[in-house]
């Protein structure tokens, strides 16, 4: 039985085409919270990127890959990068020309805009960041990094950096992560202060973000519009995000 399910955002729920949550994805988020099954987010984005869904509220969110999880009354869960490491990895971008983006609790910051962020910022509609020197953002909790960096160059970053995940999920960027910090880590936490158990949660996703809690519960769905390797990963593959792909996906487990 499915008690609770796991819902990757971009790609997911929202369309890299309009940008926007379908009224079917509404109406069947509204359907299955009657049956009481608990919603969950679990995304990449940071809290301020999250206002797609017109004033519905879920159950509890996993943020920035699993670092800061919560619920709509309070913080289950931080898992902030190393201070040291975030230090380093500033220091390394003020000798590179790619952006570089860090995420606090309550702020996003970055130093630069390029091409890459601009078409980042169009494409995912990020609007709530500051624009400066990274150091001065760094007094508080980091706990995500964003490097605007083509693929080619990532095995740099992954030598230089060797006590953080690396996850791309867009082509533009890569996100920068704890060492086993990943949206499982988050999910656990969530599911922990709920009382449910894996074999009773569903997860949705189509990025290489989306693995561990694709492998994570009983019942894993890989977009359409997902990756082979992410595919691999699932238990059924349903139909791309613009071709309702996760109400279809519902329909087939029997659970819309």
């Amino acid at each position: 039985m499915v008690k609770a399910i796991f819902f990757d955002i971009d790609g997911t729920l929202v369309s890299f085409k309009t940008h926007k949550v379908s009224i079917d994805v509404l109406e069947a988020l509204e359907k299955l919270r009657s049956k009481g099954i608990k919603l969950f987010i679990a995304t990449g984005r940071h809290k301020l990127e999250i206002d797609q869904f017109n004033d519905f509220i879920f159950d509890g969110y996993v943020t920035l890959n699993g670092q800061y999880c919560y619920t709509p009354e309070k913080v289950l869960y931080k898992n902030p990068i190393d201070k040291d490491a975030v230090e380093k990895i500033i220091s390394f971008s003020e000798n590179t020309e790619n952006a570089y983006m860090l995420f606090g609790e309550n702020l996003v910051g970055i130093n630069r805009i390029n091409q890459r962020v601009e078409d980042t910022l169009k494409q995912l509609k990020i609007e709530n960041f500051k624009i400066g020197d990274l150091h001065s953002f760094i007094e508080m909790d980091v706990f995500q990094m964003i490097s605007f960096t083509p693929s080619e160059e990532e095995n740099t970053l992954k030598r230089e950096f060797p006590n953080c995940d690396f996850t791309r999920w867009n082509p533009l960027f890569v996100d920068l992560n704890p060492k086993g910090g990943n949206k499982k880590a988050g999910i656990l936490k969530i599911l922990d202060y709920f009382n449910i158990s894996t074999n009773e949660i569903m997860a949705l996703g189509d990025g290489e973000n989306d693995i561990s809690m694709l492998e994570l519960a009983k019942y894993s769905i890989a977009m359409g519009n997902a990756s082979d390797l992410v595919k691999s990963k699932a238990n059924y593959i349903t139909d791309d995000v613009d071709n309702h792909g996760v109400i279809k996906a519902l329909q087939h487990f029997n659970i819309l």
